[in-house]
């Protein structure tokens, strides 16, 4: 196998790892975090985010420093197994998906966490509140459907075999 090549197939591995741990991180915060503080809005995100370190410790799993590296292994994945055709495909799919999620978190999510998570929903009517855990609760059924879609063609581009060959 060419090093060109292997690289590709290691930062893919990684790629797809990662974004592994952000599919089970995503999937247990929908499911167990989420109900928690969107039940009953707004005493539900008063409570569930005054005077706690919630924003800090989700920043850890979710913040941009972990954004950026699974963006990077699936960049250079894609880079690196730029050559191969079938592999291209899948990765550009990965990619655009990538994209969206993080445009999408970025533009609309974050700032919606801004009013909830680190105010609290603070000097917004309970209707406001209500509507935006509302919003945020859709945006992140979408976004996690984008980077699920992304998910499943970083796995496609796995199973597809590298090429065998020389060494160089």
């Amino acid at each position: 196998m060419k090093t060109r090549d292997r690289v590709a197939q290691v930062l893919l591995w990684l790629a797809v790892l990662s974004r592994s741990v952000w599919v089970g991180g995503t999937l247990y915060q929908m499911l167990v975090i989420v109900p928690m503080w969107s039940a009953s809005p707004p005493e539900s995100v008063r409570a569930f985010f005054s005077g706690t370190s919630y924003n800090e410790t989700i920043w850890n799993f979710f913040g941009p420093p972990f954004m950026a590296a699974r963006q990077a292994l699936l960049l250079g994945a894609l880079l690196a197994g730029w050559h191969l055709p079938q592999h291209r495909r899948w990765l550009l799919w990965a990619a655009v998906c990538m994209a969206f999620t993080t445009v999408f978190t970025l533009a609309y999510v974050y700032p919606i966490n801004e009013v909830l998570f680190a105010r609290a929903g603070g000097g917004h009517s309970p209707e406001e509140v209500r509507a935006m855990v509302r919003q945020w609760v859709w945006a992140d059924r979408v976004r996690f459907g984008v980077g699920f879609v992304g998910f499943l063609a970083l796995l496609r581009a796995l199973s597809i075999p590298f090429p065998r060959g020389s060494h160089s």
